[in-house]
């Protein structure tokens, strides 16, 4: 009797089996659907086993260090430009110096904003233009600038703000640099004035 369940539970899956085929090959929507259920299961395989990490060496270039702040002249701004100066890109708004190098993707040669490089942009940003005429290679005083013009640079400058460090100021022609303290840094590698600031 033990022997008579078996055979007719293996009859029972054996019928089960054949319907279940026949249904799938007598349906397209159901033969279509077994195979994309097998594509689907064979690529989840094969995703699985690929590496995931990737053997070849990254290209990421390293961060460059803190810049220490001093102030600079639309001449000596202009030697940041990413390629003078061993990666080192700076641009001005509305007088204040930023560092953008870390994002030299966007800055640096060949860049969206690599007109910005070494340069002043606070003409360019308050016309939102990138056009080559709006930089100048001598300071400009942007006394021709309206007052919606001005308040779109100094939106602008808070953006950047937010973002880059200030490491300086753009000097008028015959201005004088400021004198900046030297920042010490401490056993944990951060900078006093940094600190200071945040207290």
């Amino acid at each position: 009797m033990n022997t008579e369940s078996k055979e007719t539970i293996t009859e029972k899956i054996f019928i089960l089996l054949q319907r279940l085929l026949n249904d799938i090959i007598t349906s397209p929507i159901n033969l279509i659907l077994v195979l994309l259920i097998i594509f689907l299961l064979f690529k989840l395989f094969l995703l699985k086993r690929k590496p995931t990490y990737d053997p070849s060496p990254s290209k990421v270039i390293p961060p460059l260090p803190k810049m220490a702040k001093q102030d600079l002249t639309i001449e000596e701004l202009g030697r940041y430009n990413g390629t003078d100066s061993n990666g080192r890109i700076l641009t001005a708004i509305y007088g204040d110096i930023f560092d953008v190098s870390r994002r030299n993707d966007l800055y640096g040669p060949g860049g969206s904003y690599s007109l910005f490089a070494g340069r002043d942009a606070t003409r360019a940003l308050s016309k939102m233009q990138l056009t080559q005429s709006l930089f100048s290679n001598e300071y400009d005083d942007l006394a021709d600038l309206t007052d919606g013009e001005r308040a779109t640079a100094r939106n602008w400058h808070e953006d950047f703000r937010e973002k880059y460090d200030i490491v300086g100021r753009l000097l008028k022609p015959g201005e004088q640099p400021s004198v900046y303290p030297a920042e010490e840094p401490t056993v944990d590698g951060s900078n006093t004035n940094e600190m200071k600031k945040n207290e």
